[in-house]
């Protein structure tokens, strides 16, 4: 089972390869990130980034003076996919999954609780052109093959729905506590920051072409291969 074809009631505990392209090649701080499909990089976009600043760091969990070892980072995705012209609703971005350095577990969902998210860690991802990697959670929409699912209160489709601006603080906030780990490359303990971790992000879309499930992966536009290459 693969993040194409996630269920959250079935966490994975196998782990696979991480491909250097997620969590290695950039670990430095930049501005938000532009997301896009490996194989329809203009048909499934997105927009991912920290709340308020490029410098935002995940905020240390304590009581008192003791710390826990936790932290709690807030991140915002838009779905920035052009609505189809036959199927408005669609794509919609159905999971987002960070690979992280290290090999952390212990993460939670903190928000939102209303809104058909699943957390599962440990899950093993193909991306075209780029390799194997695993993410070390993923939050995930519980939707059937054919991304469908229906929220317990409304009946609206599950996801994040498509034709939102790109722009810090658009879209869906999420909030995820867990062992978020130091930069790997700065001698002096210095945890990283969200932009650091969104790096490693990947999306997934459902629904990108009119027929069948069509599902598509989507990671930070400065890891897509260049034409030709099967790595940056």
């Amino acid at each position: 089972m693969t993040l194409r074809s996630l269920s959250p009631v079935r966490p994975l505990t196998r782990r696979v390869a991480a491909s250097a392209a997620l969590v290695a090649v950039s670990l430095a701080g930049v501005s938000a990130h532009v997301i896009r499909g490996s194989l329809h990089p203009t048909l499934a976009t997105g927009f991912v980034s920290s709340p308020s600043a490029g410098t935002d760091v995940p905020i240390a969990v304590a009581w008192g003076a003791r710390t826990t070892g936790l932290r709690v980072a807030c991140f915002f995705v838009a779905n920035t996919s052009v609505p189809r012209s036959d199927a408005p609703e669609w794509p919609r971005v159905t999971a987002v999954g960070f690979a992280l350095p290290g090999e952390a577990r212990g993460f939670a969902l903190m928000s939102p609780l209303d809104a058909g998210w699943d957390l599962v860690e440990n899950v093993p991802v193909t991306i075209p052109g780029v390799g194997d990697t695993t993410v070390d959670f993923a939050l995930v929409a519980p939707v059937n093959p054919m991304g469908h699912g229906r929220a317990p209160q409304g009946g609206e489709l599950l996801g994040i729905a498509p034709g939102q601006v790109g722009a810090r603080g658009n879209g869906t906030r999420f909030c995820v506590s867990g062992p978020f780990p130091d930069d790997p490359v700065n001698p002096t303990p210095t945890p990283l920051t969200i932009e650091q971790i969104i790096n490693g992000v990947v999306l997934r879309f459902h629904g990108v072409e009119p027929h069948g499930p069509s599902i598509e992966l989507g990671i930070w536009e400065n890891l897509l291969p260049r034409p030709g290459t099967l790595s940056r």
